[in-house]
């Protein structure tokens, strides 16, 4: 008779052993999208345990097959933005946060800033405390260097834009922070996403309120979208390398 508690690991390995591995891309991209997604996520709640981590790889293969065709694409007259390349050193979380601070519009100074190196890959956080007399709001930044995003998946309709130097703008424009339910403290966010065909890639959020959760300061977002999104474009950038993979 076949013991269960000595069958039940191989059986799992061969149910798995098709799927595809999770490449740089996929992790880099549950990361950048990981709080956007969080907000939204409903269908996962109630799942736990083996269930709930099978379930979400079924999503992320699932949307890496969707086509959108809804997507706009800017006219060839858009100004083609040339980045700065990635270097072979880490830039450090310091320069990418005097970076943020040194292209913040209308003379703003932070009240308060922090910095961290990100996930260990190719990615550099920061974030200021900004206050323009109207209230106090939050500003996070995530810069990395992964596989290049091309196209509007898996972005929602009217998010996403492909611009004429074929970097995908994403706009979450001035939305509650949970928008499928009830938000606390009536927190408000805008987020701007900007992902280069070179695969760097840049998110910005900003918030009406000084912590994600905490009660709202300001009607809105102190940043408007378009001022995010000149923040973004910024040639002055310098991205983190690209973490080097390692084979199986």
């Amino acid at each position: 008779m076949t013991n269960l508690h000595d069958s039940l690991p191989d059986l799992m390995r061969r149910a798995t052993e098709d799927l595809q591995p999770a490449t740089p891309e996929l992790v880099a991209r549950g990361i950048r999208r990981g709080k956007v997604l969080r907000r939204r996520r409903t269908a996962l709640a109630g799942l736990s345990g083996a269930t709930a981590v099978l379930a979400t790889l079924g999503v992320v293969i699932g949307s890496s097959q969707v086509l959108r065709t809804d997507a706009q694409v800017e006219p060839a007259s858009t100004t083609v933005l040339t980045p700065k390349p990635t270097v072979s050193q880490p830039v450090t979380p310091a320069e990418t946060l005097a970076t943020l601070t040194s292209l913040l519009p209308n003379g703003l100074t932070p009240i308060t800033s922090t910095k961290s190196g990100g996930y260990g890959l190719g990615t550099n956080e920061a974030s200021v405390l900004l206050d323009d007399g109207a209230g106090a709001s939050l500003l996070t930044l995530s810069i990395t260097t992964a596989d290049a995003i091309t196209d509007c998946n898996p972005f929602p309709p009217g998010t996403c834009t492909i611009h004429a130097d074929r970097s995908v703008h994403v706009v979450y424009d001035n939305q509650p922070l949970y928008p499928d339910r009830p938000t606390p403290g009536g927190v408000r966010e805008t987020i701007v996403e900007l992902f280069r065909p070179n695969g760097t890639q840049i998110s910005l959020t900003n918030f009406n309120a000084p912590k994600e959760k905490s009660e709202h300061t300001r009607t809105s977002p102190l940043l408007t979208a378009a001022q995010l999104a000149e923040i973004a474009r910024s040639t002055q950038w310098v991205f983190p390398p690209r973490q080097a993979t390692t084979g199986s």
